[in-house]
């Protein structure tokens, strides 16, 4: 019995003599520290805050970029609009004013190219018949479009009434050719042409397009509320619009004297 005393004795001596690293919850700590992961909050704001700062210095690139492709496309528009004026100023107009109605380009932009267009046109002609005079009709195409009779036998009534027919030119489809290039080779006054012609054309030509614009309008709403009539409907248009040119302005000129 003794010895089993002393056994217990010298196991306790001996278990209370072995240092302890720590308590239990202090180990656990320690443990739990050893297995968390490293802290990257703040490597990762700094990514983020690095990134905002090169998207805010891109906008500026990026707004430049865009800018300069409009105004690259707004020159290519106007052009276009310019160019289409020498084949028909008329058609010309109606174009640009559809395209403004589909915002393709704005209202005055192309106002702006349908009459500059219309006053390179028609200056070429009226000086193309002031420089070159009768020698004009050996040219093609003017040689096939006016004949050297008819000028001349109008060249009374044309001194008498020069202003009233280049006003009247501008209302009156495929007139204007032949009315402009009889005034340059019957040497109209070129500040009277540039009054009455220029003057006309200033007024006439943005309204022209603006009614285009308007009628655009209307014509898409149209097509978007009746889009399965729509194509009827532009056909009559078109058959009506061949009916004027073939037989009404014929008779409007010949009432002119055109």
């Amino acid at each position: 019995m003794k010895l089993i005393h002393f056994c217990i004795f010298l196991i306790l001596v001996v278990g209370t003599s072995i240092p302890v690293s720590g308590t239990p919850k202090q180990a656990n700590d320690s443990v739990s520290q050893n297995l968390e992961a490293p802290d990257t909050t703040g490597q990762l704001s700094d990514t983020l805050k690095l990134k905002k700062d090169s998207l805010q210095k891109l906008v500026p690139y990026l707004d430049d970029v865009e800018a300069d492709s409009k105004n690259k496309l707004l020159v290519l528009y106007m052009l276009a609009i310019i160019l289409a004026t020498f084949m028909s100023e008329d058609l010309a107009c109606i174009g640009a004013g559809l395209m403004a109605a589909q915002g393709i380009i704005d209202f005055w932009p192309a106002a702006i190219a349908a009459t500059a267009g219309i006053f390179i046109g028609d200056f070429t002609l009226y000086f193309a018949g002031r420089l070159m005079g009768n020698g004009i009709f050996n040219i093609p195409p003017f040689k096939w479009m006016v004949k050297k009779e008819n000028v001349y036998s109008a060249e009374a009534w044309f001194e008498k009434k020069g202003p009233v027919i280049l006003v009247l030119s501008r209302f009156i489809p495929g007139s204007r050719f032949p009315v402009y290039l009889s005034a340059g080779i019957l040497k109209t006054g070129f500040w009277t042409f540039l009054l009455y012609f220029g003057l006309t054309a200033l007024l006439w030509t943005p309204t022209f397009v603006w009614l285009s614009v308007f009628a655009g309008n209307e014509l898409l709403l149209f097509y978007e509320a009746y889009e399965e009539y729509a194509v009827w409907a532009a056909l009559a248009v078109f058959i009506f619009i061949l009916v004027l040119l073939k037989y009404l302005v014929p008779e409007m000129k010949k009432k002119f004297g055109v």
